[in-house]
């Protein structure tokens, strides 16, 4: 199609203010960087952690069907003597210990000599004032956190921590709950919220960082792993051949 020799200078003229109009615009902004650090990247400290159990009570764990009672009563107890053996602070608390939940388990306070359980009535341990003032008078960001239920009892106050700013982490086998639905639930919501999850043996180990750590043959002896047992066992039998 042509143009006529008329209408050419006018539109000329728009092609130049348009390259002049677009020159004269900012650049456009770049992108911001994230500045929200991965958690998972982090590893445990010994220096920066606490372990907080939430309502391991003989009521609620009599209901835990993810796992057994008993390797759910092993890997709690382990994990608290790992870290009472590493100076990691422990914090304990229970949901009206006295009414249908029932008393912390007998085999968790043992291994806990002179640890207070914190009873309270708030379902999210992190709204209870005294459990966070316990949290918060450690000075540390690290939570460690094991409950039962998964999706509840360790699951709300991770959230809650996280969202203050902690670097809350589930030790999920030292936790449990009441069934398949409420297990994948609860994991969907700490993997959503960026909540890592870990287990008893790898939190403890993560803490001791070296096996010529001098404690390391006591937190070896507290996480009790069957396995290492039987290598040991097996290793001893041959040294002695």
């Amino acid at each position: 199609m042509k143009i006529s020799q008329r209408v050419r200078p006018a539109l000329l003229g728009l092609v130049a203010l348009s390259a002049v109009a677009v020159a004269a615009m900012p650049a456009a902004a770049a992108a911001p960087e994230r500045t929200e650090k991965n958690a998972y990247l982090d590893m445990l400290s010994r220096d920066k952690a606490v372990l907080l159990l939430v309502d391991h009570q003989v009521g609620l764990i009599s209901g835990v069907r993810d796992t057994t009672v008993g390797d759910l009563k092993h890997n709690v107890v382990a994990l608290a003597k790992a870290a009472r053996s590493l100076g990691v602070p422990v914090i304990v608390t229970a949901t009206m210990p006295d009414g249908m939940w029932g008393p912390t388990m007998p085999e968790l306070t043992a291994a806990l000599p002179g640890v207070r359980v914190i009873s309270r009535t708030v379902i999210n341990a992190w709204e209870d004032p005294e459990v966070r003032s316990a949290i918060e008078k450690t000075g540390r960001k690290q939570i460690i956190i094991a409950g039962v239920s998964l999706e509840i009892c360790a699951g709300f106050p991770a959230l809650s921590a996280k969202a203050a700013g902690y670097d809350s982490r589930v030790v999920l086998d030292a936790s449990g709950t009441f069934n398949e639905a409420k297990r994948t639930a609860g994991l969907q919501r700490l993997q959503g919220a960026g909540v890592p999850v870990t287990d008893y043996a790898t939190a403890a180990v993560e803490m001791l960082r070296s096996n010529v750590d001098p404690k390391a043959n006591e937190v070896y002896a507290d996480l009790d792993m069957p396995f290492a047992t039987l290598v040991w066992q097996i290793q001893s039998g041959f040294s002695k051949k």
